[in-house]
Protein backbone atom coordinates (compact mmCIF):
# COMPACT_ATOMS: atom_id res chain seq x y z
CA UNK A 1 0.00 0.00 0.00
CA UNK A 2 3.01 2.19 0.64
CA UNK A 3 4.56 1.93 -2.53
CA UNK A 4 1.52 2.68 -4.43
CA UNK A 5 1.03 5.62 -2.53
CA UNK A 6 3.34 7.58 -4.10
CA UNK A 7 2.90 6.82 -7.36
CA UNK A 8 -0.57 7.11 -9.37
CA UNK A 9 -2.24 4.26 -8.29
CA UNK A 10 -4.66 3.86 -5.51
CA UNK A 11 -3.40 1.84 -2.32
CA UNK A 12 -7.44 1.29 -1.33
CA UNK A 13 -7.03 -0.58 -4.62
CA UNK A 14 -4.53 -2.30 -2.97
CA UNK A 15 -6.27 -2.95 0.29
CA UNK A 16 -9.61 -4.56 -1.13
CA UNK A 17 -7.17 -7.01 -3.33
CA UNK A 18 -5.78 -8.41 0.00
CA UNK A 19 -9.18 -8.11 1.71
CA UNK A 20 -7.95 -5.39 4.47
CA UNK A 21 -9.83 -2.80 3.12
CA UNK A 22 -12.95 -2.86 5.27
CA UNK A 23 -10.65 -3.93 8.60
CA UNK A 24 -8.51 -1.04 7.63
CA UNK A 25 -11.63 1.63 7.66
CA UNK A 26 -13.29 -0.24 10.56
CA UNK A 27 -10.29 0.09 12.29
CA UNK A 28 -9.78 4.16 11.77
CA UNK A 29 -13.43 4.89 12.52
CA UNK A 30 -13.10 3.28 15.96
CA UNK A 31 -10.36 6.13 16.56
CA UNK A 32 -13.09 8.09 18.67
CA UNK A 33 -14.42 9.24 21.88
CA UNK A 34 -14.80 5.95 23.35
CA UNK A 35 -11.27 4.62 22.86
CA UNK A 36 -9.18 7.61 24.12
CA UNK A 37 -11.33 7.43 26.89
CA UNK A 38 -9.96 3.78 27.65
CA UNK A 39 -6.69 5.38 26.71
CA UNK A 40 -6.97 7.99 29.35
CA UNK A 41 -8.20 5.62 32.48
CA UNK A 42 -5.53 2.93 31.45
CA UNK A 43 -7.47 -0.01 29.91
CA UNK A 44 -4.77 -0.48 27.93
CA UNK A 45 -6.35 -4.11 26.49
CA UNK A 46 -9.71 -2.90 26.00
CA UNK A 47 -8.29 0.00 23.70
CA UNK A 48 -6.17 -2.20 21.85
CA UNK A 49 -9.24 -4.51 21.48
CA UNK A 50 -11.49 -2.05 20.71
CA UNK A 51 -9.23 0.00 17.76
CA UNK A 52 -7.62 -3.47 16.80
CA UNK A 53 -4.42 -1.41 17.23
CA UNK A 54 -1.79 -4.18 16.88
CA UNK A 55 -3.06 -4.59 12.94
CA UNK A 56 -3.51 -0.64 12.02
CA UNK A 57 0.14 -0.02 13.71
CA UNK A 58 1.69 -2.91 11.93
CA UNK A 59 -0.25 -1.67 8.35
CA UNK A 60 0.61 2.09 8.98
CA UNK A 61 4.09 1.45 9.61
CA UNK A 62 4.41 -0.64 6.36
CA UNK A 63 2.95 2.40 4.24
CA UNK A 64 5.39 4.75 5.58
CA UNK A 65 8.21 2.43 4.75
CA UNK A 66 7.10 1.65 1.59
CA UNK A 67 6.42 5.34 1.36
CA UNK A 68 9.70 7.08 2.17
CA UNK A 69 11.93 4.21 0.19
CA UNK A 70 9.41 4.35 -3.10
CA UNK A 71 10.28 8.07 -3.09
CA UNK A 72 13.71 7.71 -3.14
CA UNK A 73 14.02 5.64 -5.36
CA UNK A 74 11.05 6.84 -8.09
CA UNK A 75 12.59 9.26 -10.00
CA UNK A 76 15.60 6.19 -11.11
CA UNK A 77 13.02 3.73 -11.45
CA UNK A 78 10.56 5.90 -14.20
CA UNK A 79 13.18 7.37 -15.95
CA UNK A 80 14.98 4.04 -16.43
CA UNK A 81 11.38 2.02 -16.81
CA UNK A 82 8.92 4.35 -16.88
CA UNK A 83 6.47 1.79 -20.14
CA UNK A 84 6.90 -0.87 -18.30
CA UNK A 85 6.02 0.22 -15.13
CA UNK A 86 3.22 1.96 -16.06
CA UNK A 87 1.90 -1.34 -18.03
CA UNK A 88 2.10 -3.39 -14.78
CA UNK A 89 -0.20 -0.91 -13.01
CA UNK A 90 -2.49 -1.07 -16.08
CA UNK A 91 -2.63 -4.60 -15.78
CA UNK A 92 -3.11 -4.45 -11.74
CA UNK A 93 -5.90 -1.94 -12.57
CA UNK A 94 -7.97 -3.86 -14.99
CA UNK A 95 -7.69 -6.57 -12.79
CA UNK A 96 -8.83 -5.02 -9.89
CA UNK A 97 -11.87 -3.76 -11.32
CA UNK A 98 -12.85 -7.90 -12.31
CA UNK A 99 -12.43 -8.68 -9.04
CA UNK A 100 -13.74 -6.04 -7.27
CA UNK A 101 -16.87 -5.94 -10.14
CA UNK A 102 -17.32 -10.10 -8.87
CA UNK A 103 -17.63 -8.65 -5.24
CA UNK A 104 -21.52 -6.96 -6.14
CA UNK A 105 -23.90 -9.70 -6.41
CA UNK A 106 -26.84 -8.39 -8.45
CA UNK A 107 -26.25 -6.37 -11.57
CA UNK A 108 -28.65 -3.52 -11.72
CA UNK A 109 -29.58 -0.78 -14.01
CA UNK A 110 -28.67 1.49 -10.70
CA UNK A 111 -25.59 -0.10 -10.38
CA UNK A 112 -24.58 0.46 -13.89
CA UNK A 113 -25.36 3.93 -13.65
CA UNK A 114 -23.12 4.86 -10.08
CA UNK A 115 -20.21 3.16 -12.17
CA UNK A 116 -20.56 5.07 -15.63
CA UNK A 117 -20.66 8.21 -13.71
CA UNK A 118 -17.88 7.74 -11.32
CA UNK A 119 -15.95 6.76 -14.53
CA UNK A 120 -16.50 9.73 -15.97
CA UNK A 121 -15.89 12.06 -12.72
CA UNK A 122 -12.49 9.73 -12.26
CA UNK A 123 -11.21 10.22 -16.14
CA UNK A 124 -12.08 14.13 -15.88
CA UNK A 125 -9.59 14.16 -13.01
CA UNK A 126 -7.19 12.06 -14.38
CA UNK A 127 -6.72 14.36 -17.22
CA UNK A 128 -6.73 17.39 -15.78
CA UNK A 129 -3.26 19.14 -14.11
CA UNK A 130 -2.54 22.01 -12.18
CA UNK A 131 0.80 22.89 -12.64
CA UNK A 132 1.93 25.42 -10.19
CA UNK A 133 3.24 24.17 -6.93
CA UNK A 134 2.91 25.86 -3.25
CA UNK A 135 4.35 25.77 -0.25
CA UNK A 136 1.35 27.95 1.90
CA UNK A 137 0.71 25.85 5.37
CA UNK A 138 -3.42 25.63 4.40
CA UNK A 139 -2.52 24.62 0.90
CA UNK A 140 -0.38 21.54 2.38
CA UNK A 141 -3.44 21.02 4.75
CA UNK A 142 -5.77 20.41 1.58
CA UNK A 143 -3.41 18.58 0.09
CA UNK A 144 -2.98 15.93 3.05
CA UNK A 145 -6.70 16.02 2.89
CA UNK A 146 -7.37 15.13 -1.25
CA UNK A 147 -3.68 13.31 -1.16
CA UNK A 148 -4.70 10.38 1.43
CA UNK A 149 -8.00 10.34 -0.31
CA UNK A 150 -6.02 7.31 -2.30
CA UNK A 151 -5.03 5.51 1.23
CA UNK A 152 -8.72 4.84 1.88
CA UNK A 153 -10.69 5.24 -1.50
CA UNK A 154 -10.27 2.18 -3.89
CA UNK A 155 -9.52 3.95 -7.63
CA UNK A 156 -8.95 7.46 -6.18
CA UNK A 157 -4.92 7.92 -6.69
CA UNK A 158 -4.72 10.47 -3.93
CA UNK A 159 -0.66 11.20 -5.78
CA UNK A 160 -2.43 12.34 -9.23
CA UNK A 161 -4.56 14.30 -7.35
CA UNK A 162 -1.61 15.74 -5.72
CA UNK A 163 -0.21 16.11 -9.35
CA UNK A 164 -3.76 17.71 -10.31
CA UNK A 165 -2.76 20.42 -6.97
CA UNK A 166 0.18 20.71 -8.87
CA UNK A 167 2.38 19.87 -5.52
CA UNK A 168 3.03 16.30 -6.17
CA UNK A 169 7.32 16.22 -6.61
CA UNK A 170 7.50 18.99 -3.70
CA UNK A 171 5.76 16.23 -1.47
CA UNK A 172 6.81 13.08 -2.90
CA UNK A 173 10.28 13.40 -4.40
CA UNK A 174 11.35 16.08 -2.32
CA UNK A 175 9.61 16.43 1.09
CA UNK A 176 10.15 12.42 1.46
CA UNK A 177 13.11 11.80 0.70
CA UNK A 178 14.31 15.15 3.04
CA UNK A 179 13.45 13.48 6.26
CA UNK A 180 15.63 10.51 5.43
CA UNK A 181 18.78 12.85 5.77
CA UNK A 182 19.73 15.18 9.05
CA UNK A 183 21.00 17.66 7.51
CA UNK A 184 17.46 18.23 5.12
CA UNK A 185 15.37 16.80 8.19
CA UNK A 186 14.03 20.43 9.31
CA UNK A 187 12.93 21.17 5.46
CA UNK A 188 10.91 18.21 4.79
CA UNK A 189 9.37 17.98 8.07
CA UNK A 190 7.77 21.43 7.60
CA UNK A 191 6.35 20.28 4.23
CA UNK A 192 5.27 16.76 5.57
CA UNK A 193 3.59 18.29 8.97
CA UNK A 194 0.75 20.08 7.37
CA UNK A 195 0.22 17.54 4.91
CA UNK A 196 -0.16 14.86 7.93
CA UNK A 197 -2.26 16.79 9.63
CA UNK A 198 -4.94 17.14 6.41
CA UNK A 199 -4.50 13.41 6.04
CA UNK A 200 -5.11 12.75 9.46
CA UNK A 201 -8.73 14.48 9.02
CA UNK A 202 -9.05 13.36 5.80
CA UNK A 203 -8.74 9.20 6.69
CA UNK A 204 -11.20 9.48 10.02
CA UNK A 205 -13.40 11.05 8.22
CA UNK A 206 -13.44 9.34 5.07
CA UNK A 207 -13.44 6.13 7.29
CA UNK A 208 -16.70 6.54 8.74
CA UNK A 209 -18.43 7.28 5.43
CA UNK A 210 -16.85 4.08 3.82
CA UNK A 211 -17.68 2.32 6.67
CA UNK A 212 -21.60 3.39 6.65
CA UNK A 213 -21.70 3.11 2.96
CA UNK A 214 -20.21 -0.48 3.38
CA UNK A 215 -22.87 -1.85 5.65
CA UNK A 216 -25.76 -0.28 4.11
CA UNK A 217 -25.14 0.32 0.38
CA UNK A 218 -22.30 -2.64 -0.13
CA UNK A 219 -23.05 -3.47 -3.99
CA UNK A 220 -23.26 0.43 -4.80
CA UNK A 221 -20.45 1.10 -3.41
CA UNK A 222 -18.21 -1.31 -4.77
CA UNK A 223 -20.07 0.11 -8.28
CA UNK A 224 -18.36 3.20 -7.79
CA UNK A 225 -15.44 1.87 -6.42
CA UNK A 226 -15.36 0.00 -9.93
CA UNK A 227 -15.93 2.94 -12.05
CA UNK A 228 -13.22 5.50 -10.10
CA UNK A 229 -10.67 2.52 -10.66
CA UNK A 230 -11.99 2.26 -14.45
CA UNK A 231 -11.58 6.06 -14.86
CA UNK A 232 -7.98 6.16 -13.64
CA UNK A 233 -6.71 4.04 -16.54
CA UNK A 234 -5.38 7.35 -18.43
CA UNK A 235 -3.33 7.77 -15.24
CA UNK A 236 -1.33 5.15 -15.94
CA UNK A 237 -1.10 4.92 -19.84
CA UNK A 238 1.81 5.08 -21.03
CA UNK A 239 2.11 5.96 -24.19
CA UNK A 240 1.24 9.57 -23.81
CA UNK A 241 2.89 13.22 -23.78
CA UNK A 242 2.57 16.44 -21.57
CA UNK A 243 1.35 19.16 -23.22
CA UNK A 244 0.61 22.71 -21.70
CA UNK A 245 -2.34 23.88 -20.12
CA UNK A 246 -5.14 22.47 -18.18
CA UNK A 247 -5.68 19.40 -19.90
CA UNK A 248 -2.03 18.23 -19.77
CA UNK A 249 -2.18 14.94 -22.16
CA UNK A 250 -2.09 14.03 -25.83
CA UNK A 251 -2.54 10.05 -25.96
CA UNK A 252 -1.09 8.18 -28.95
CA UNK A 253 -1.08 4.34 -29.73
CA UNK A 254 1.59 2.15 -28.70
CA UNK A 255 4.23 1.58 -31.28
CA UNK A 256 4.41 -2.15 -32.36
CA UNK A 257 7.99 -2.95 -31.25
CA UNK A 258 9.47 -5.32 -28.78
CA UNK A 259 8.92 -2.46 -25.70
CA UNK A 260 5.25 -2.48 -26.32
CA UNK A 261 5.85 -6.79 -26.14
CA UNK A 262 7.63 -6.14 -23.09
CA UNK A 263 4.74 -3.46 -21.47
CA UNK A 264 2.03 -6.23 -22.29
CA UNK A 265 3.83 -8.96 -20.53
CA UNK A 266 4.16 -6.78 -17.35
CA UNK A 267 0.57 -5.79 -17.95
CA UNK A 268 -0.19 -10.05 -17.27
CA UNK A 269 1.94 -10.05 -14.66
CA UNK A 270 -0.09 -7.17 -12.81
CA UNK A 271 -2.89 -8.71 -13.51
CA UNK A 272 -1.48 -12.20 -12.59
CA UNK A 273 -0.05 -10.13 -9.32
CA UNK A 274 -4.00 -9.06 -8.32
CA UNK A 275 -5.26 -12.54 -8.98
CA UNK A 276 -2.53 -14.30 -6.90
CA UNK A 277 -3.04 -11.95 -4.27
CA UNK A 278 -7.27 -12.28 -4.11
CA UNK A 279 -6.54 -16.31 -4.50
CA UNK A 280 -4.39 -16.14 -0.77
CA UNK A 281 -6.75 -13.31 0.46
CA UNK A 282 -9.75 -15.49 0.08
CA UNK A 283 -8.16 -18.77 1.34
CA UNK A 284 -6.91 -16.99 4.88
CA UNK A 285 -10.30 -15.50 5.08
CA UNK A 286 -11.81 -19.24 4.93
CA UNK A 287 -9.18 -20.61 7.16
CA UNK A 288 -10.12 -17.25 9.91
CA UNK A 289 -13.95 -18.55 9.48
CA UNK A 290 -13.18 -22.35 10.06
CA UNK A 291 -11.28 -21.33 13.36
CA UNK A 292 -13.79 -18.72 14.43
CA UNK A 293 -16.49 -21.99 14.00
CA UNK A 294 -14.09 -24.00 15.63
CA UNK A 295 -13.89 -22.18 18.13
CA UNK A 296 -17.41 -21.26 18.78
CA UNK A 297 -18.12 -25.56 18.76
CA UNK A 298 -15.90 -25.69 21.63
CA UNK A 299 -17.52 -22.79 23.74
CA UNK A 300 -20.70 -24.54 23.01
CA UNK A 301 -19.73 -27.62 24.65
CA UNK A 302 -18.40 -25.86 27.42
CA UNK A 303 -21.19 -24.39 28.39
CA UNK A 304 -23.22 -27.38 27.81
CA UNK A 305 -20.81 -29.27 29.94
Amino acid sequence: MGIVNVIPVSSGTVSLIIGVFERFINSIKSLNLKAFKLLFKGEFSEFAKHTDIKFLLTLILGIMAGMILTAISLKAIFKQYEVYAYAFFIGLIIASVVYVFGMIGKKTPKMMILMFVAIALSFYLSIKSNPYPSNSFLYLILCGIVGSLGMIVPGISGSHLMMVMGNYEFIVTQALPAITKMSTFGQGFMVLLPFAIGAVISIISISYLLSWLMKEYRNETLSVLSGFMIGSLPVVYPWKEVMPGMYDYTFHLPPMTSEFVLALIMAVVGAALVLVLSHLSKKKEERLKRRAMRKAKRQLTINNY
